[in-house]
């Protein structure tokens, strides 16, 4: 094909063409849902039971979008799930900001509430939640998390062809540094992603009432 022609087409596929990650991307909700106690607006959160992933980790109700399903309904199937609070229960407030993670994940927290009469009589899945508890959001608010870094690398292996790049082994791959944030509340550690998501929250909200 002569190059002109040769250009039409590319101009012609790609001016249309959307763009998406070249790597295939796996989505995730959750749902950082919150009741009122005594006037107050709390978040409800969960501690990961001893038989499923990062056991003992204190998170949100969430997980992997199944197919044909929208990310919102990912958030209240997963909270039916774990939590035992039925879907037609929670009232659906809005979104926060996503999370792409280095395990080319994306991660879209949803923001929800229940009244407490739900949270109370609420029976979590005991293969997946071993205790569900309350923080106050005025906590949160006035308690700045603390903050520690944490360096990702790449990690040798045996069989990459190092004598195809220039410097082999002691090339100078690229490392990443992550802030891993802290909160503890009675007893409880908040940490990881659910703490990213809980600042990111907070975030929102004093700069929406500064």
């Amino acid at each position: 094909m002569e190059p002109k022609r040769c250009l039409k087409k590319v101009k012609s596929i790609f001016s249309e063409h959307q763009a998406e990650p070249i790597w295939r991307l796996r989505y995730f909700a959750v749902l950082a849902m919150l009741t009122e106690i005594n006037g107050e607006l709390h978040f409800i959160l969960n501690k990961r039971a001893s038989g499923v992933n990062q056991p003992g980790d204190v998170c949100f109700p969430g997980g992997h979008q199944e197919k044909g399903e929208s990310l919102r309904e990912t958030a209240l199937r997963e909270t039916e799930e774990e939590m035992g609070i039925q879907r037609e229960d929670i009232q659906i407030l809005g979104k926060s900001d996503f999370m792409l993670t280095i395990y080319r994940g994306m991660i879209q927290p949803f923001i929800g509430y229940v009244p407490y009469e739900i949270y109370q009589n609420a029976r979590p899945n005991p293969m997946e939640v071993d205790e569900i508890f309350t923080v106050p959001l005025k906590f949160f608010m006035e308690t700045p998390p603390e903050k520690h870094d944490t360096v990702w690398k790449v990690v040798e292996s045996e069989d990459f062809p190092y004598d195809k790049i220039e410097g082999g082994k002691n090339y100078p791959f690229s490392k990443g540094k992550t802030t891993q944030l802290f909160y503890e509340y009675d007893g409880h550690t908040i940490w990881g992603f659910t703490a990213q998501v809980i600042q990111n929250i907070i975030e929102i909200l004093k700069t929406a009432n500064a």
